[in-house]
């Protein structure tokens, strides 16, 4: 079988989950003996250098990209309000990008096409013109519900009122792409449900977002108990929800756990960190900006903070801590497609009490943390493994085939 991903951004470095997603989904079908090739998007603002892509990697999926500029831009968005279309959409559209896709599909015959996120479907007319491959939507959310969560949080009325239209015209692109794909891969229960009510007769599944397991043979999960265990929260602050999150968890949180426990320190990293949060370091909070290795970084702290209030889909990183042997205390929102048990193999919190609760009872007992983390990494063993989750993939790719 041969797939090509059609990817909305580079999958290196590792830094956020956008790239864990569009990694592990290409290793994972690697790993299950599929022919894939990658064919992402590099965009001014977070441009990776080609040779930062392992050689290895590369050479598995005969890697390419091309450049999208999906960069903001003022008078291109006021423009598209006439043109009926949404910009959060169409900003990801490129002659460059479109024209090297033409190119590979008139050398190659592919069984599936796969759009690694809703914004890609804007070069589904140039696929379903030169390839009579199958194709597959996974889309890393439910991408208007993540907007609309988005603008209710913000203040400025012009901004909130361009949202708005934005995001009504993205819902439609949403449910209109949904009806013209083979098939559907969401990555959350929660998301596939919403797919199938938008077409019910197309074929969706729910196979969540992998992780390579078998990176972390190495990994002791003891190094992180050898002092006191440490707070933090690792994220990338150009992704909206996360700095609402920590904005929330910095301003509200935070003062009322410090007040509760004088001893409480919290982490913070991530890349794109912004100015002022910078400038918030103090004898609670310690902010360590963009990491290299983000397993590195984890390696000595024990409890991963995730404040999430917007969002969809399912987080990567927490099933990454969860890997890693990490307690993971985390809203509601946080914690949407992954099945876990609160206090047994996560710790839910959706207000500052709650928070304050949770983070007392893991500074009050090592062992408490030690269970709640080799629960998570039994759970992450058994529901995110790469290959597993890829071998669902490749089981609906050939009932999709079968039924077209």
């Amino acid at each position: 079988m041969k797939v090509l991903q059609v990817c909305y951004k580079m999958p290196f470095p590792l830094h956020d989950g956008g790239a864990y997603s569009v990694y592990h989904s290409a290793l994972g079908l690697i790993y299950q003996g599929v022919g894939v090739k990658v064919l992402a998007i590099n965009t001014p603002r977070n441009w990776v250098d080609n040779n930062c892509i392992p050689l290895e990697f590369r050479e598995k999926t005969r890697f390419e990209f091309a450049r999208v500029d999906t960069r903001i831009n003022l008078i291109r968005a006021f423009l598209n309000l006439f043109s009926g279309k949404s910009y959060l959409v169409w900003r990801f559209y490129s002659d460059e990008y479109n024209l090297r896709l033409k190119e590979i599909l008139k050398n190659e015959v592919f069984d599936i096409i796969q759009f690694e996120h809703i914004y890609m479907c804007v070069y589904l007319d140039t696929i379903r013109q030169y390839s009579k491959a199958r194709v597959i939507l996974r889309p890393q959310n439910v991408e208007n519900s993540l907007w609309m969560r988005i603008l209710r949080n913000k203040r400025n009325p012009l901004v909130k009122m361009y949202l708005l239209i934005a995001t009504n015209r993205l819902a439609k692109f949403e449910k209109k792409m949904a009806g013209k794909v083979d098939g559907i891969i969401a990555i959350s229960e929660g998301d596939a449900r919403t797919f199938l009510n938008y077409v019910p007769q197309k074929p969706v599944i729910n196979v969540p977002t992998g992780f390579d397991l078998t990176g972390l043979k190495s990994y002791d999960p003891a190094r992180q108990y050898l002092e006191s265990s440490v707070f933090y929260h690792l994220g990338s602050m150009d992704w909206m929800p996360n700095l609402q999150g920590i904005e929330w968890f910095i301003k509200d949180i935070l003062p009322f756990v410090k007040n509760r426990f004088p001893g409480f320190r919290f982490r913070l990293a991530g890349k794109r960190m912004p100015e002022w949060i910078g400038k918030l370091g103090n004898d609670a909070l310690q902010v360590d900006g963009e990491v290299d290795d983000s397993v590195k970084y984890q390696e000595d702290k024990a409890v991963m903070i995730v404040p999430l209030i917007s969002g969809g889909g399912i987080r990567i990183k927490i099933i990454e801590g969860m890997a890693l042997g990490k307690t993971i205390i985390s809203t509601s929102v946080g914690a949407e497609g992954i099945p876990y048990t609160h206090r047994k193999n996560i710790l839910i919190a959706n207000n500052r009490e709650e928070f304050a609760e949770a983070i007392g009872s893991c500074m009050d007992s090592k062992e408490y943390c030690i269970e709640i983390g080799r629960n998570a990494r039994q759970l992450a063993a058994e529901n995110f493994d790469c290959s597993r989750t890829a071998k669902k993939m490749v089981d609906f790719y050939i009932e999709v085939i079968k039924t077209n």
